[in-house]
Protein backbone atom coordinates (compact mmCIF):
# COMPACT_ATOMS: atom_id res chain seq x y z
CA UNK A 1 0.00 0.00 0.00
CA UNK A 2 1.67 3.27 -0.95
CA UNK A 3 2.38 6.55 1.13
CA UNK A 4 0.60 9.50 0.37
CA UNK A 5 3.91 10.99 -1.04
CA UNK A 6 4.32 7.90 -2.90
CA UNK A 7 0.81 8.10 -4.44
CA UNK A 8 1.27 11.73 -5.43
CA UNK A 9 4.61 10.86 -6.54
CA UNK A 10 3.47 8.14 -9.13
CA UNK A 11 0.43 9.84 -10.34
CA UNK A 12 2.20 12.86 -12.41
CA UNK A 13 -0.39 15.26 -10.64
CA UNK A 14 2.12 18.67 -11.33
CA UNK A 15 2.24 21.38 -8.60
CA UNK A 16 0.63 21.96 -5.57
CA UNK A 17 -1.75 25.06 -6.45
CA UNK A 18 -3.90 24.63 -3.09
CA UNK A 19 -4.27 23.11 -0.09
CA UNK A 20 -7.49 23.24 1.82
CA UNK A 21 -7.87 21.17 5.23
CA UNK A 22 -11.33 21.12 6.89
CA UNK A 23 -12.64 19.33 10.60
CA UNK A 24 -16.06 18.16 10.20
CA UNK A 25 -16.86 17.89 13.77
CA UNK A 26 -18.96 21.05 13.89
CA UNK A 27 -20.73 20.71 10.02
CA UNK A 28 -24.98 19.31 11.36
CA UNK A 29 -24.59 17.24 7.71
CA UNK A 30 -20.84 16.68 6.83
CA UNK A 31 -21.67 14.45 3.61
CA UNK A 32 -23.64 17.15 1.94
CA UNK A 33 -21.02 19.99 2.88
CA UNK A 34 -17.90 18.40 1.64
CA UNK A 35 -19.97 17.55 -1.57
CA UNK A 36 -20.44 20.94 -1.55
CA UNK A 37 -17.58 21.66 -0.96
CA UNK A 38 -15.42 19.79 -3.45
CA UNK A 39 -18.07 20.55 -7.03
CA UNK A 40 -17.41 24.56 -5.11
CA UNK A 41 -13.50 24.36 -5.34
CA UNK A 42 -13.49 22.26 -8.35
CA UNK A 43 -15.44 24.64 -10.60
CA UNK A 44 -14.01 25.33 -13.81
CA UNK A 45 -10.40 23.19 -13.02
CA UNK A 46 -12.49 20.39 -15.35
CA UNK A 47 -15.44 18.77 -16.79
CA UNK A 48 -18.18 17.26 -14.79
CA UNK A 49 -17.45 13.78 -14.80
CA UNK A 50 -14.01 14.21 -12.90
CA UNK A 51 -15.87 16.39 -10.36
CA UNK A 52 -18.54 13.95 -9.74
CA UNK A 53 -16.12 11.71 -9.72
CA UNK A 54 -14.03 13.63 -7.51
CA UNK A 55 -17.63 13.96 -5.28
CA UNK A 56 -17.81 10.72 -5.00
CA UNK A 57 -14.20 9.58 -3.69
CA UNK A 58 -14.72 12.03 -1.07
CA UNK A 59 -18.64 11.06 -0.20
CA UNK A 60 -17.11 7.45 0.42
CA UNK A 61 -13.91 7.83 2.16
CA UNK A 62 -15.59 10.47 4.35
CA UNK A 63 -18.69 7.56 4.63
CA UNK A 64 -16.36 4.93 5.73
CA UNK A 65 -14.56 7.06 8.41
CA UNK A 66 -17.96 8.33 9.93
CA UNK A 67 -19.69 5.02 9.84
CA UNK A 68 -16.20 2.80 11.13
CA UNK A 69 -13.47 4.65 12.98
CA UNK A 70 -15.68 6.87 15.26
CA UNK A 71 -14.53 10.38 16.65
CA UNK A 72 -13.27 13.42 14.67
CA UNK A 73 -12.93 13.38 11.10
CA UNK A 74 -10.91 15.59 9.03
CA UNK A 75 -10.90 16.10 5.70
CA UNK A 76 -8.18 17.34 2.99
CA UNK A 77 -8.28 18.54 -0.55
CA UNK A 78 -5.21 19.24 -2.51
CA UNK A 79 -5.38 20.62 -5.69
CA UNK A 80 -2.05 19.95 -8.27
CA UNK A 81 -1.98 21.12 -11.91
CA UNK A 82 -3.36 18.29 -13.14
CA UNK A 83 -5.34 16.29 -10.18
CA UNK A 84 -6.38 16.25 -6.86
CA UNK A 85 -5.89 14.08 -3.88
CA UNK A 86 -8.58 13.92 -1.43
CA UNK A 87 -8.15 12.87 1.67
CA UNK A 88 -10.14 11.50 5.36
CA UNK A 89 -7.95 11.59 8.38
CA UNK A 90 -10.42 9.28 11.56
CA UNK A 91 -9.09 8.28 14.66
CA UNK A 92 -9.30 4.69 13.56
CA UNK A 93 -5.70 3.39 13.99
CA UNK A 94 -6.07 0.26 12.39
CA UNK A 95 -4.24 0.39 8.65
CA UNK A 96 -5.07 -3.00 8.44
CA UNK A 97 -8.80 -2.88 8.28
CA UNK A 98 -8.44 -1.53 5.01
CA UNK A 99 -7.73 -3.68 2.50
CA UNK A 100 -4.54 -2.93 -0.28
CA UNK A 101 -6.45 -4.20 -3.55
CA UNK A 102 -9.83 -5.17 -4.87
CA UNK A 103 -9.24 -8.72 -4.46
CA UNK A 104 -8.73 -8.82 -0.89
CA UNK A 105 -12.12 -7.94 -0.22
CA UNK A 106 -13.74 -9.90 -2.59
CA UNK A 107 -12.87 -13.20 -1.64
CA UNK A 108 -10.64 -16.30 -3.72
CA UNK A 109 -11.09 -13.17 -6.65
CA UNK A 110 -7.58 -11.89 -8.22
CA UNK A 111 -7.15 -8.23 -9.48
CA UNK A 112 -8.84 -9.00 -12.83
CA UNK A 113 -11.47 -11.11 -11.95
CA UNK A 114 -12.20 -8.17 -9.13
CA UNK A 115 -12.26 -5.48 -12.07
CA UNK A 116 -14.91 -6.89 -13.81
CA UNK A 117 -17.85 -8.07 -11.09
CA UNK A 118 -20.64 -6.30 -11.38
CA UNK A 119 -22.79 -4.05 -9.16
CA UNK A 120 -25.03 -6.28 -7.54
CA UNK A 121 -22.43 -9.03 -6.97
CA UNK A 122 -21.02 -7.27 -3.94
CA UNK A 123 -21.95 -7.35 -0.47
CA UNK A 124 -23.20 -3.99 1.29
CA UNK A 125 -19.76 -3.72 2.88
CA UNK A 126 -17.02 -2.88 0.29
CA UNK A 127 -18.84 -1.18 -1.97
CA UNK A 128 -17.14 1.98 -1.60
CA UNK A 129 -13.56 0.90 -2.08
CA UNK A 130 -14.78 -1.11 -5.11
CA UNK A 131 -15.75 2.54 -6.22
CA UNK A 132 -12.72 4.51 -5.18
CA UNK A 133 -10.62 1.76 -7.35
CA UNK A 134 -12.51 2.43 -9.90
CA UNK A 135 -12.75 6.38 -10.00
CA UNK A 136 -9.35 6.90 -8.59
CA UNK A 137 -5.92 6.92 -10.22
CA UNK A 138 -4.26 5.67 -6.85
CA UNK A 139 -5.37 5.62 -3.32
CA UNK A 140 -3.31 4.26 0.00
CA UNK A 141 -3.82 4.49 3.36
CA UNK A 142 -1.23 5.40 5.80
CA UNK A 143 -0.84 6.29 10.28
CA UNK A 144 -1.63 9.35 10.56
CA UNK A 145 -1.05 11.40 14.44
CA UNK A 146 -3.80 9.77 16.87
CA UNK A 147 -5.38 7.40 13.94
CA UNK A 148 -4.83 7.03 9.97
CA UNK A 149 -5.31 9.05 6.57
CA UNK A 150 -6.86 7.76 3.77
CA UNK A 151 -6.03 9.67 0.32
CA UNK A 152 -7.37 9.08 -3.24
CA UNK A 153 -5.45 10.75 -6.18
CA UNK A 154 -7.66 11.67 -8.99
CA UNK A 155 -6.82 13.18 -12.95
CA UNK A 156 -8.76 16.28 -13.76
CA UNK A 157 -6.70 16.92 -17.53
CA UNK A 158 -5.88 13.97 -20.20
CA UNK A 159 -4.23 10.58 -18.80
CA UNK A 160 -1.94 10.20 -15.94
CA UNK A 161 -0.36 7.69 -18.20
Amino acid sequence: MPTTAELIQGQALGQLVDHHAFALAAKDEPLTWARETVRKLLADRTDQDRIDDTVLVATELLTNAIRHAGGPVSFTLDLYEKGVTVGVVDRGPDTTAIPSSLASYLPDMNDEEAAVIREEDLSECGRGLFLISACAAGWGVEPARGGKVVTAALCLVGSLT
